[in-house]
């Protein structure tokens, strides 16, 4: 009996040692699980330090309780980010592999170029490279509206790459004005189809400096 009671004590012992030991280190600022690193990977070196700023408020966490509704919050906030994976490297690291959205067009807000991210944000255009190959978006219509369109588009066998500029009017009808010069005046529905049909009839060379115009149901219409 006398022997249960020691074990006891023993096991008490040892714990308030423990806990005493890493409150007296995190009081010293000597955490060994406290977070002094992250590894970024997927962005380039300028939007990693971004986020590494973002994530300081993280370094007060000790690796076991990270805060991850702020980690998330700052991750998903970030107008350059698809999806992310975070994983711990103790004692001390994060490890953050982040999938970069692409970027589909370019879009003009009162003088400044932003880039359309698949994921549904938009980023200011400094200088990332081939984004002058990238369409560019008039009309101001919200993102949505805009993923729409490009969702359709794919679905068609319309080539994308081969849009110059898209046009989007108040009325929810688009234009698109292709790389070689063709005008396409597309209809409010049946986008899908009507770009299928529009697609084989990109395959004649006669065709540049045209206006293709498919407002009217069921018609395809050219026109200089």
């Amino acid at each position: 009996m006398h022997q249960k009671k020691s074990n006891k004590i023993f096991i008490y012992l040892f714990f308030f040692v423990i806990l005493g030991t890493l409150n007296n280190l995190k009081i010293l600022n000597l955490d060994p699980f406290r977070i002094t690193n992250f590894q970024i990977s997927g962005l380039d070196k300028n939007y990693k330090r971004e986020i590494e700023d973002d994530l300081n408020n993280l370094s007060e966490f000790n690796i076991f309780f990270t805060d991850k509704i702020f980690l998330k919050s700052v991750l998903k906030s970030n107008s350059l980010t698809e999806t992310f994976n975070v994983f711990k490297i103790y004692p001390s690291t994060l490890n953050i592999q982040i999938k970069k959205t692409n970027f589909l067009a370019r879009l003009n807000i009162s003088g400044d170029i932003y880039l359309i991210g698949s994921n549904g944000k938009i980023t200011k255009d400094y200088l990332l490279s081939n984004s002058e190959k990238l369409p560019f978006v008039f009309g101001n219509p919200n993102i949505e509206q805009f993923l729409k369109i490009f969702s359709i588009i794919g679905l068609s066998n319309f080539r994308y790459d081969d849009i110059k500029n898209l046009f989007f009017y108040k009325s929810g009808r688009v234009d698109l004005e292709m790389k070689n010069d063709i005008l396409i005046k597309l209809p409010l529905d049946n986008l899908e189809v009507t770009l299928k049909n529009i697609s084989q009839l990109m395959t004649n060379d006669q065709l540049s400096n045209k206006i293709i115009d498919a407002r009217v149901s069921n018609q395809i219409i050219l026109y200089d």
